[in-house]
């Protein structure tokens, strides 16, 4: 009874799926969580690469409920109307000290197609139902007292209960993963972020609209309420993201988390005073909050970035939130772990088939996850930096989105290809030959220079104090000289998505 293939930690969306593709495959997996569902959890906003990979998941496995969470429309059907806003865009709202808002300093870049602001304890709660019926195991609410790794297997001691047994373990309790722990994985040396958090779900947030300026005024191409909306300035930033911005939506709660640069602000108050501190400073964040609640208490973490060392080993792997993290800027803690699952599961399925558990065999899986640690360490670090000034944002932002356009190219043609020939062995061939796993492109070498560039001119900047009209001229030619070479691979234009208002944008 206490004996599996594979024991997973951690039952949130990332090692509930993992758990259903396992066990859809014929695996016998154990997923052990020390909480229940529902539960909060943060995470909270989808992206067109994560769209694409949950249907790449569903379609490589065979598992059509997890396409369900790939669009919003789906998520209302089959999960619920209260399990889901709706995401037309990505905003960025700059603000400075003691000033009005402005709807020049705007940008907002739509999406093609919608995607979802995820309620995450029922989406989470949903993605276990999935492993459960395919033939999953879970225990909740137990403790986990220790792990052995041996030759012929992984033992887990449980408080309470018997120990259970497996060939391979997966650890997907993100930040507070008991085998980075215990194996002493964990660092944050050698990250160049350095960042905090507060967090809550609040009632009453106006839309942007309402509260700062209408479409007319801001002249953006989509509702910033139907956006991942962030207000952004010196110190860091806020993300405003409404789970009751549709017709059908019964969710009246609005996702809210700020972040400082701790090298720019270090807060020494309680939460709630350090967020009316910041809207005293910003007015213009102030008009937005001015009618809202707390819904919960707000969460605080002193520093959110850490990296391991390591994620894979003789009959163990981390999953990506696991194995680090660095900021909520841009989302992509989703991509990074539904990238990761497809790449790991083929490797524990022929695993299982060979009897062999050794390091070898997952190195890739370890090469995914901590070239995505380092490429988020250096796309927000260099985002802190921008924030000084909505010149420099303005064009650093289209590095940011020039790269994530062409990964969400690449993934939409993979699923096209997985589609058209049905044969997984190819599609898993072909992840794993791009060339830049874990970068934002994935396999464009004409964009990962601009990227490397781009990131020296902003490093440069902060060691050598140069000035930010400098600075965004810098980047602004390197956006020139890669732009032909991407446009031969048939990506839309680099700039062809960004919002622009004054003049002085369209100079730069």
């Amino acid at each position: 009874m206490n004996q599996y293939d594979v024991i997973i930690i951690g039952s949130g969306i990332a090692g509930a799926l993992t758990g259903a593709v396992l066990a859809k495959s014929g695996l016998n997996v154990l997923i052990l969580d020390s909480a229940q569902h529902p539960r909060f959890s943060v995470g909270e906003a989808a992206t067109p690469e994560s769209g694409f990979l949950l249907r790449l998941l569903s379609k490589r496995f065979d598992i059509p409920e997890i396409a369900y969470l790939s669009h919003p429309d789906k998520i209302i059907q089959h999960v619920g109307s209260s399990a889901c806003g709706i995401k037309l865009g990505f905003s960025f709202a700059w603000h400075q000290e003691n000033a009005p808002s402005s709807p020049d300093h705007l940008v907002a870049p739509p999406l093609k197609v919608p995607e979802a602001h995820l309620f995450r304890q029922d989406i989470d709660y949903f993605a276990l139902m999935i492993a459960l019926k395919h033939g999953a195991e879970s225990r909740q609410n137990i403790k986990i007292e220790s792990i052995s790794l041996n030759d012929d297997g992984v033992e887990v001691a449980l408080s309470n209960a018997a120990p259970v047994k497996a060939a391979f373990i997966i650890d997907a309790a993100a930040q507070g993963s008991p085998l980075s722990r215990q194996l002493g994985l964990r660092t944050t040396e050698g990250l160049a972020t350095d960042t905090c958090s507060f967090f809550t779900h609040m009632l009453n947030v106006k839309s942007y609209e309402d509260a700062l300026a209408p479409l007319s005024r801001t002249r953006s191409p989509i509702e910033l309420f139907k956006s991942t909306l962030h207000h952004i300035f010196e110190e860091g930033w806020l993300w405003v993201i409404p789970f009751n911005n549709h017709s059908q939506g019964t969710n009246q709660l609005c996702s809210i988390g700020f972040q400082f640069n701790n090298a720019k602000y270090r807060p020494t108050e309680a939460p709630e005073i350090e967020f009316r501190k910041l809207l005293k400073k910003y007015p213009a964040i102030g008009e937005h909050f001015k009618d809202a609640v707390n819904a919960r208490e707000w969460i605080y973490a002193p520093r959110i970035n850490y990296r391991s060392v390591q994620n894979v080993g003789d009959r163990f792997c981390l999953l990506p939130q696991a194995t680090g993290f660095i900021d909520p800027l841009f989302s992509r803690g989703l991509i990074t772990t539904f990238e990761s699952i497809l790449r790991l599961a083929p490797k524990v399925l022929d695993a299982a088939r060979s009897n062999r558990w050794q390091r070898e065999q997952f190195i890739e899986v370890e090469r995914h996850c901590l070239n995505a640690v380092a490429t988020n360490d250096q796309l927000v670090s260099c985002s802190y930096e921008a924030f000084s000034d909505f010149h420099l944002w303005n064009v650093w932002h289209r590095v940011w989105l020039s790269g994530s356009n062409l990964g969400s190219a690449f993934l939409q043609k993979l699923l096209h290809d997985l589609e058209h020939s049905g044969d997984a062995r190819q599609f898993d061939a072909a992840l794993e030959a791009v060339r830049f796993p874990g970068c934002l492109s994935l396999d464009s070498p004409a964009y990962e220079s601009l990227f490397r560039q781009s990131c020296q001119v902003m490093q440069q900047a902060r060691e050598q104090a140069r000035p930010v009209a400098e600075t965004a001229n810098a980047l602004h030619e390197l956006i020139k000289e890669h732009e032909a070479q991407l446009l031969p691979l048939g990506y839309s234009r680099t700039v062809s998505y960004t919002h622009l208002t004054l003049p002085t944008n369209r100079e730069v």
